[in-house]
């Protein structure tokens, strides 16, 4: 085919660099961002993503342009060569460089999303466990009872911390119970105490740019601080109020192949627009879970 292999390379990624171009005006892209942190993260993924479209689109070119320039002809002996150790230094050295330089550049993103010791006073807490194939949410019935003020010294907090990771491992009598369901409100710093009941999950919320992956026998905090709302509570009528548009339904998605429904395990964000929506939401919540439990037929011995 001689050349006709360089063509057909060239065009098939010239198409594919052109898609990538196309995607984000077709919404083929990253969901919108709206959690404090997320800007940061964004940052990175760009960074990183132009860095490594550059050296491809380098490498694919000379790549194309090898296979036009050096095509295969009838007759005509390869030349060996040993090769150039300073041009494999060099790129050796180049991406070493900015792989160094991209780590230490996370640095502050990462602390500040997942180093305990940096995460802010909650206004929600939480805990999430993961099973086959659902999420289980637990709420403690008072929504401040972790939180801690703005001048709380370093015993009272490491007290509140070591509280809050006690009742995540311990459930309570009073606590309110919900599947598939992350409530908060907008801008609250959200605690949130992962576990999983049986195999490895990875509770994902990509519109907070949230990705934790749980591990049988360990409970991880993670945090967030939602800049936008998606719903608020009416108590008149014990219902939420509807996402204004389908992109505003936030999902929560396991990204760790846990089973054969692992593609089922999903559920929603509410980000109330008030903290007296919210604590409504709440008290409605735990008052009807109560009043199921006394609707029960009584057990005896």
């Amino acid at each position: 085919m001689g050349k006709g292999w360089s063509v057909f390379f060239g065009v098939s990624l010239l198409v594919m660099f052109v898609f990538t171009l196309a995607a984000p005006f077709y919404g083929w892209w990253l969901p919108e961002a709206v959690s404090s942190f997320a800007p940061e993260v964004d940052g990175l993924f760009y960074l990183i993503l132009w860095l490594v479209g550059f050296f491809f689109v380098l490498t694919q070119v000379i790549l194309v342009y090898a296979m036009w320039r050096f095509a295969g002809q009838p007759g005509r002996r390869a030349v060996y060569t040993h090769g150039n150790h300073r041009l494999e230094l060099l790129w050796t050295a180049v991406p070493g460089v900015i792989l160094f330089g991209l780590a230490m550049g996370q640095i502050a993103v990462w602390q500040n999303m997942k180093y305990q010791s940096q995460m802010p006073a909650p206004e929600v807490t939480l805990t999430v466990l993961g099973r086959q194939w659902e999420w289980r949410m637990r709420y403690p019935s008072d929504a401040a009872r972790f939180h801690w003020s703005a001048d709380a010294d370093d015993a009272t907090i490491r007290d509140k911390r070591l509280q809050a990771r006690s009742w995540a491992e311990n459930p309570e009598y009073d606590d309110v119970h919900v599947a598939n369901e992350l409530h908060t409100y907008v801008g609250a710093n959200t605690r949130v105490y992962v576990r999983t009941q049986d195999v490895i999950h990875s509770f994902t919320m990509p519109h907070m740019r949230v990705k934790q992956d749980m591990l049988p026998g360990k409970t991880i905090p993670l945090w967030f601080k939602p800049m936008r709302a998606n719903t608020r509570f009416d108590p008149g009528t014990g219902q939420l109020r509807p996402p204004a548009s389908p992109a505003d339904a936030w999902e929560i998605a396991c990204q760790e192949l846990c089973g054969g429904r692992h593609y089922a395990m999903r559920g929603r964000v509410f980000v109330h627009d008030s903290k007296e929506s919210y604590e409504a939401w709440l008290a409605h919540t735990r008052q009807q879970q109560f009043r199921r439990v006394a609707d029960l037929p009584s057990v005896r011995n």
